[in-house]
């Protein structure tokens, strides 16, 4: 072939290649132009060949993420991240990063991983000390910008992070920046979520624990007062929640019924555990001083409680007392309790505290009422959460309101009289919440001797 003429412009695209084929077949050929077109039709299209094979991959790419993104769009990221969750979310991040290797950890270690992890050690360590240098964020890169780590719920109890790493030579850039901040949300919600369940089904069990605890608390409570020929008793605890630390306890001898009526300080499981070793307390020294006095038998009371009462810094005001049947007699020792009300003749009126509730100050010698319960009398027994009902506006039932209700219903059978305190309070509540336990204990002279 001739050798190419000296000067003459040289094609550069597979256009002006064509261009010059077209020339040369309209004159004779001039040495070299055929066999140079030639030369660059074929580098050309050599070319296109390779652009199409790298559009084709990268159209494949493309829609492999698409794909992705899709699935990663159905994975519920709100509901329970389980562990096989959690690792769907990151091999759906392996293929939107381009990574070769995601991980979940904590400074203390891994959590789960996706990809090749022949090299998961030492990536996790790098991982580490990118942590250490970073600055103010939630997504840093590491220094041959190979990785990305990001914060997981910064908010959350704790401290977790996410590494994308990519193969060698296959850097980040600006423009994986939000796609990988875009799982690190989805990722960190997942988490979160996971976290408040497992916090949800911690609580549950508590609550389960304390349903127990209140059950076996209020099975301590006796349901059904004795039955005296005499005496006519009606006895009604409401707890305000699972867990109450009202309580009422009788013990009935020869002739006598002894009773305590009580409530202990604070509310929830600490107040019923204490319930229960109060309502043992009253039940022991009933049998051991059957044939003592009340206030005997509130010391032996006080005695048993005062030590633990004074260790966990509470205490409980309660009402100590014994009916003698025959004599038709009711004497009581009022420990802090209110509200206690005495009926005489149609006339009523609080009996107050001789000394200050069980657990405050120790072997004060109380005072003793007693009552001859003749026709109509009777003795009224309640708890605070009777008279500090409040209605929708916040005003309570208060103490005064309770007493004229006893003067409107003592005159009913003892257990109507009960239902009509109970009744009486609870239309002034509208519909309010209880402010706290409510109990009622009622002796009254029985209409009818048995």
């Amino acid at each position: 072939m001739n050798a190419p003429t000296r000067g003459r412009a040289q094609p550069s695209s597979i256009e002006e290649a064509m261009d010059l084929l077209a020339r040369q077949a309209m004159k004779p050929c001039e040495d070299g132009d055929v066999g140079r077109a030639l030369d660059l039709v074929r580098a050309e299209l050599d070319r296109m060949g390779t652009v199409q094979v790298e559009l084709t991959e990268a159209l494949i790419a493309s829609q492999d993420r698409v794909h992705a993104m899709k699935a990663l769009a159905q994975i519920n990221v709100q509901g329970v991240a389980s562990d096989a969750t959690i690792g769907l979310l990151l091999e759906k991040a392996l293929t939107l990063t381009d990574a070769s290797l995601v991980f979940v950890f904590t400074r203390s270690g891994l959590v789960a991983t996706a990809g090749d992890t022949t090299r998961v050690d030492s990536c996790v360590e790098l991982a580490t000390q990118t942590l250490a240098h970073a600055s103010q964020g939630l997504l840093w890169s590491t220094p041959d910008d190979g990785a990305m780590v990001g914060a997981l719920d910064p908010d959350g109890a704790t401290e977790r992070y996410v590494g994308f790493f990519r193969p060698d030579g296959h850097a980040f850039s600006t423009v994986d920046i939000p796609l990988v901040e875009a799982i690190v949300s989805a990722l960190g919600v997942m988490l979160a979520f996971n976290e408040l369940h497992q916090h949800e089904l911690a609580q549950a069990a508590v609550e389960r624990e304390h349903q127990l605890a209140s059950a076996l608390a209020q099975s301590v409570i006796t349901d059904q007062p004795p039955v005296s020929p005499r005496i006519d008793i009606f006895a009604r605890t409401t707890p305000a929640s699972l867990t109450g630390g009202d309580f009422y306890v009788f013990g009935q001898t020869d002739g006598s019924i002894w009773f305590a009526v009580g409530d202990v300080a604070g509310k929830s499981l600490p107040a019923a555990m204490l319930m229960t070793r109060a309502v043992a307390a009253c039940r022991i020294a009933f049998l051991a001083n059957h044939d003592a006095s009340v206030v005997e038998a509130f010391s032996r009371i006080e005695d048993e409680l005062f030590d633990h009462l004074d260790d966990v810094g509470l205490f409980i005001t309660m009402v100590v007392g014994v009916v003698d049947e025959a004599q038709r007699t009711v004497s009581l020792v009022n420990a802090g309790h209110s509200p206690v009300v005495v009926v005489r003749d149609g006339e009523t009126q609080f009996v107050p505290a001789s000394v200050p509730p069980v657990g405050v100050v120790r072997n004060r010698v109380p005072r003793t009422e007693t009552v001859f319960l003749d026709h109509d009398d009777c003795v009224i027994l309640g708890s605070d959460g009777l008279a500090e009902q409040s209605d929708p506006r916040g005003e309570l039932f208060g103490y005064d309101r309770f007493r004229a209700l006893c003067e409107q219903t003592y005159e009913l059978p003892t257990a109507q009289l009960g239902e009509a305190i109970f009744d009486a309070v609870d239309a002034f509540a509208k519909g309010s919440p209880v402010s706290d336990d409510a109990t009622l204990v009622v002796f009254k002279r029985a209409a009818v001797e048995r």
